[in-house]
Formats: C-alpha cells, sequence, structure tokens
C-alpha cells in the first residue's frame, strides 16, 4: 500500500469519526488540524511492527493469489487445447 493510499483511507476514516466527535466536543474539534492528525497516524502506522506485518502478508497472499490464477489460467489454456471444439 503506498503512502497515498494509506493516507487517503485513514483521512476517510478520521473524517467519519472525526465529523461524530466534533458534534459532542465542538471546542476541541476547532483547536484539531485534521491533517496534521492524518499524518501523525500514517507515521505511526507505518512504524507499528503489527502493521508493516499485515501489510508483508497482504502482498504474500496478493501473490498467491497472482500465482493462482495464473495457474488456472495455464490449465485452462491445456484444456482447451487438449479438447478442442
Amino acid at each position: 500500500m503506498t503512502t497515498h493510499d494509506l493516507r487517503s483511507l485513514i483521512s476517510e476514516k478520521m473524517n467519519l469519526r472525526l465529523s461524530d466527535w466534533a458534534e459532542r466536543h465542538p471546542r476541541l474539534a476547532q483547536a484539531i488540524d485534521s491533517t496534521r492528525l492524518v499524518e501523525s497516524t500514517v507515521d505511526l502506522l507505518r512504524e507499528d511492527p503489527e502493521f508493516i506485518q499485515a501489510m508483508r502478508d497482504a502482498d504474500l497472499d496478493e501473490a498467491k493469489l497472482a500465482l493462482a490464477a495464473n495457474i488456472l489460467s495455464h490449465a485452462d489454456q491445456l484444456i482447451r487445447d487438449s479438447l478442442p471444439l
């Protein structure tokens, strides 16, 4: 996941929560810089060992799915070649 994608995702989720929170704490909400809050959260996630491992696992899973799709494509081609219509 790129930093831009992560920033967008965090920003989207943060804005949903922040708007609800701001209704209950309007004065505090005025003092919060949401852009800085998003950047800070992204920085924390980028340094979090559990997040890093989850992203590595997701990359491995994606690679496995791509390999499986490739194998299925080759198998499909072999079947078509073996059993022409």
